[in-house]
């Protein structure tokens, strides 16, 4: 099991960096230092294997959201230290991953499944943070969670923010949308992430 996982952890990744179409069994066998045979006795063909890499990302995000609930910190807290862990892997905003993923409808069928159940988790960690007095109680936190997923179909800015880093681009979209969800408690630390950042930045 341990040797399936290293090869999913292998595969998403050749995945999200060149594109599923040019990456092939062969690449991912090379990669691990494995036999096809070997991998097709784990994975029935490449969309098994493509699904079965989606399936263990986002459980993956979900169990590092799962353990920043176990910090003593707010639900704005949990979210802003997630974004942070997440952009640190630039290769998921590659648009070619995304637009290949049309190709392959197990694994596009399953993404759907995932985006869906992340979704709940979010609205959970949004009416949490209510609870919490970071956020404003009277918001259809349904509706604010679909408007962040729609945002996030985004995986590349449009020429006109061309300028600007993607990493600065988000970062400007989610402090502004938790900004304008959030209280006054809420908001102070949202300032204090935002100056703990910005100086690391120019460290």
């Amino acid at each position: 099991m341990i040797i399936k996982e290293q090869i999913m952890l292998t595969a998403f990744d050749l995945f999200s960096e060149h594109g599923i179409k040019n990456v092939s069994m062969d690449d991912i066998a090379h990669n691990m230092s494995v036999s096809k045979r070997t991998l097709y006795e784990l994975f029935e063909d490449k969309e098994t294997l493509l699904t079965e890499c989606i399936s263990l990302n986002y459980a993956q995000m979900r169990q590092s959201i799962k353990q920043l609930e176990s910090e003593p910190i707010t639900a704005l807290e949990v979210a802003l230290l997630f974004y942070e862990e997440l952009m640190k892997r630039p290769r998921w905003f590659n648009r070619k991953f995304y637009d290949d993923l049309k190709r392959y409808p197990k694994a596009l069928q399953k993404t759907e499944e995932e985006k869906s159940r992340f979704l709940k988790k979010c609205i959970k960690l949004l009416s949490q943070g209510a609870k919490e007095g970071v956020f404003q109680p009277n918001i259809n936190f349904e509706i604010v969670a679909l408007l962040a997923k729609e945002q996030a179909k985004m995986i590349r800015p449009p020429k006109a923010l061309s300028n600007h880093s993607v990493a600065e681009v988000f970062n400007t979209i989610l402090y502004t949308f938790l900004r304008g969800i959030s209280t006054e408690k809420g908001i102070a630390i949202l300032d204090r992430y935002l100056l703990k950042y910005t100086q690391k930045q120019l460290d």
